[in-house]
């Protein structure tokens, strides 16, 4: 009998006994789960304090515009303003998945793609557009943020020249690119030629045999290399990649006429347009945003010629900003014709800058000319600002710059103008407030390397170019 009234309390017992050991249990596997998700990086998405889930972002191009678009299925959203960058397609390793689904997390304007994700203790700042998105520099030089674009390593990858290796059975075709005029008119028809052999799915090749860069009178003067090897990163591919030869085999390269990318109906992509290119990723991109990615991706001066050119501008402008002149003579009034803009343009231009950019303060004036006589007339007439200009280093002091000329020049020459050239198109793209001319393709190629808003970007008025396009249709 007594045995018997023991039973249901030990029944009971053993009950409560298994009860606490599986809520224990349970506890201990959620803790060591919670721990497990921790050191692999991933959020515990029953915490708390996990991140608000919201549809993800993803910045603009890294070193650009500030304002984000939506990643959808791999492709840029139309969401991006017609004068903004845009971000190359993010892309994981082969096997690689991202640790944390994109529709779980938001990523921060201050956040490299894929490498930091806000937290409470570091909510998403709100900056500014054309503002870096970075926190930490890379650039190991004493100058303004702005020059983080051209003064540090490349963040963003080199173009796919080979993407058409897997589909020669389909489009068999290779684009041979020309080069036309001085260097950055050249670069304009390789820039605008490389966006149209992208767009129509064909790799290409830069072809030099017709451009006066590299052409010599004296073969002792030949380059080793081809003239943008001697300079830049591989553009386009090399003449000797097996795709180039099979299709010069087969008879299937394409000389591409300089017009065709020049063509204003398509190919110039001018900022209102909005162009889909599948090899790239871009769906429905706006022209200003595509030329100033795909800038940034093809044309990346080598390491020590980026190194060489940010330091000297270092010791012209140091780490305030300041503001940028472009000064184009030479050859454009003896064969093209036009009629240069006065010094007192550019002063008048650059008193009205100083009250709506610089509070009031006139900044340092960098000059960028190819005549270099500029410089004692801006200084005579200014003798309280400080210009600052490569001509100051020169021994001989150019009048202005003439394709001609180029063909007597040795290699200690050529370097010497193009290493001025390169200082000078870093301080353009670098300045807090540029004025220029429309008569050279150096303003249109210094409009695309820069991430300033474009009520920085000042065109004077000179005779015979009133009337002509604005910067909207470039």
């Amino acid at each position: 009998m007594e045995n018997s009234k023991r039973f249901p309390i030990l029944v009971v017992a053993a009950t409560i006994l298994f009860i606490a050991l599986f809520a224990f249990g349970d506890q201990v596997s959620t803790d060591n789960s919670s721990t497990l998700r921790s050191l692999q990086g991933i959020p515990d998405l029953k915490d708390p304090r996990t991140i608000e889930i919201k549809s993800a972002t993803r910045t603009l191009a890294e070193g650009d515009a500030s304002l984000a678009a939506p990643v959808e299925g791999g492709k840029v959203s139309p969401a991006v303003p017609a004068d903004e960058e845009i971000e190359t397609p993010a892309t994981h390793a082969e096997g690689e998945t991202p640790v944390v689904p994109v529709e779980e997390v938001k990523e921060t304007p201050d956040a490299p793609v894929d490498e930091e994700k806000a937290t409470p203790d570091a909510p998403a700042k709100e900056i500014t557009p054309f503002e870096r998105t970075t926190t930490t520099s890379l650039m190991p030089f004493n100058l303004p943020k702005s020059a983080e674009d051209w003064c540090a390593p490349p963040t963003l990858p080199p173009l796919p020249y080979d993407h058409c290796k897997d589909k020669q059975d389909i489009i068999k075709v290779v684009d041979s690119l020309p080069m036309l005029g001085g260097l950055t008119n050249s670069l304009k028809v390789l820039l605008l030629g490389a966006i149209l052999s992208f767009e129509q799915g064909k790799c290409f090749f830069v072809d030099e045999t017709t451009s006066a860069l590299p052409l010599r009178k004296d073969p002792a003067n030949t380059f080793p290399t081809t003239f943008l090897d001697r300079y830049f990163e591989r553009i386009g591919l090399p003449l000797n990649d097996p795709i180039v030869e099979e299709a010069r085999k087969s008879g299937n390269i394409k000389a591409v006429d300089w017009k065709e990318p020049w063509d204003w109906e398509h190919n110039r992509r001018i900022m209102s347009q909005k162009d889909t290119i599948p090899v790239l990723g871009f769906e429905k991109v706006p022209g200003h945003g595509l030329k100033r990615n795909v800038l940034k991706r093809m044309w990346r001066p080598l390491p020590h010629v980026r190194e060489t050119g940010c330091k000297k501008l270092e010791q012209h402008v140091g780490p305030e900003d300041f503001m940028s002149f472009s000064v184009r003579r030479g050859d454009k009034h003896s064969v093209e014709h036009f009629e240069y803009a006065t010094v007192d343009q550019y002063l008048v231009a650059a008193e009205r800058a100083k009250d709506t950019h610089f509070d009031g303060k006139m900044p340092i004036i960098f000059v960028a000319t190819d005549d270099c006589s500029v410089m004692p007339e801006f200084r005579e007439k200014r003798p309280d600002w400080r210009f600052v200009s490569e001509c100051d280093n020169e021994v001989k002091k150019d009048d202005g710059f003439r394709l001609t000329d180029m063909a007597d020049w040795n290699h200690e020459e050529t370097d010497a103008h193009f290493g001025k050239f390169f200082v000078e198109l870093y301080a353009l793209a670098a300045s807090k407030y540029f004025i220029g001319v429309i008569y050279t393709n150096v303003t249109w190629w210094a409009l695309f390397m820069r991430s300033q808003p474009i009520d920085t970007f000042q065109i004077l008025e000179t005779p015979g170019t009133k009337g002509r396009e604005g910067i909207e249709l470039w």
